[in-house]
């Protein structure tokens, strides 16, 4: 009797230790299908320029020398027009003599409502060869409607891992994400964020691209969707400003701002992410120049730029204290800490803990944490007398985009 007691009790416990056990990797499994799901990742391959509405001169640059040049092969698709912008201009002359002035030779265009046309190899046969695509503004349910999971979607991807560039600006943005953001109209004719249909190319996942975005007043509206779907990266980009997208990074182009929105709270004032403000109807804004890293969500750092190798004697060349108000408030100490040169703010009885800078070139130093260039000033007999700190992307007369220097 009493083994059959003991059996019974040792079956009831080692039922109760397999149930543990699988709510446990029930759990895991869906921690870890949540932190995908919260992954928004670029292609792998090529790049985009997700406009807000308007192209200054440098996106027009970016666009043309990243799709080849005088030796791209442009597709133009103007589907998100209405049908009267296309009955006033059927053959898209007008259009073609804008990317013609912007130094484009080789320009198609592709257009259709038929999603059985855009489904055919004879009508993707221009994206076969492409180096770029452009998606002009208008209404993005209309592209999404007529080329969604079509063969013209898969062409587009296509260009991409050919290392290709497509772009586009309004509704020529909001396609570019997973959703589509303002993609459809409501019975009053109001154009809410919360769209019908919901579904975009999705070039970048997880995300929803708005656009016009201040302009229009739109920085509150993000909310509402990110309610429903809150697995996704809300980005708002405004007129004359794009995001260029390569990989799981993108860098800022333009004259205003993008808004992004993504859990948390960000400034350069104290150059890392606030955690402290994280959390319900957040958001944060960055300018020409600044970087996001989609992936892991957060703003991106000079983490990848390669230093130059100095030597101790060189390293104590520039330690010492550097006055930046006269009251004597407020100022810079730069100092050697386990054999790193290391720049600290100092504020009344406020001390910041260091942050490492690295040699770039002589005189010129950056930070892999706050994207800051320290440019270090000598008197006349050569010793160091102070420096500046700047956060823009021009060093040295060069243009500085993803960590490469190029003209």
């Amino acid at each position: 009797m009493n083994i059959w007691k003991l059996t019974l009790k040792y079956l009831k416990n080692l039922r109760i230790f397999l149930l543990l056990i699988l709510v446990i990797s029930c759990q895991n499994t869906e921690d870890k299908a949540n932190t995908s799901k919260s992954q928004s990742i670029g292609p792998k391959n090529g790049a985009l320029l997700i406009g807000g509405g308007g192209i200054t001169d440098e996106m027009w640059k970016v666009f043309y020398d990243l799709a080849g040049g005088k030796k791209s092969k442009l597709v133009v698709i103007p589907t998100a027009f209405d049908e009267n912008t296309i009955d006033y201009d059927p053959e898209f002359k007008i259009l073609k003599r804008q990317f013609k002035e912007r130094g484009f030779d080789s320009i198609q265009f592709m257009h259709t409502r038929d999603t059985l046309v855009a489904n055919s190899d004879a009508f993707v046969k221009p994206l076969k060869t492409a180096t770029a695509v452009w998606l002009t503004g208008g209404r993005s349910y209309r592209t999404s409607d007529t080329y969604l999971n079509t063969k013209t979607h898969k062409e587009l991807k296509k260009v991409l891992e050919r290392g290709g560039i497509i772009g586009g600006h309004s509704a020529g943005a909001s396609i570019q994400g997973s959703y589509l953001a303002r993609g459809g109209r409501g019975l009053e004719d109001n154009y809410k964020i919360i769209s019908n249909p919901e579904v975009g190319f999705g070039f970048v996942t997880n995300s929803a691209f708005d656009q016009h975005h201040l302009e229009r007043n739109r920085q509150y509206d993000m909310f509402d969707l990110l309610k429903i779907k809150p697995e996704l990266l809300g980005i708002g980009v405004d007129e004359n400003t794009a995001v260029l997208v390569q990989g799981n990074e993108f860098e800022v182009i333009g004259d205003k701002y993008v808004t992004i929105y993504d859990g948390t709270f960000w400034s350069n004032y104290f150059n890392e992410i606030d955690t402290l403000r994280s959390g319900k109807n957040k958001f944060y804004f960055l300018k020409n120049g600044d970087k996001y890293n989609l992936k892991e969500r957060r703003v991106q750092r000079n983490k990848f730029i390669k230093s130059k190798n100095i030597t101790s004697n060189e390293q104590k060349e520039y330690v010492g204290n550097y006055l930046f108000e006269k009251s004597k408030v407020f100022w810079n100490n730069i100092i050697i800490e386990n054999d790193t040169l290391k720049f600290q703010i100092v504020r009344r009885n406020i001390v910041r803990d260091p942050i490492p800078i690295y040699a770039y070139e002589k005189d010129l130093f950056f930070d892999t944490d706050a994207e800051l260039w320290f440019h270090f000033t000598r008197d006349s007999l050569g010793q160091i007398i102070g420096f500046e700190k700047r956060t823009h992307q021009f060093i040295d007369g060069l243009n500085q985009r993803f960590n490469k220097i190029t003209e």
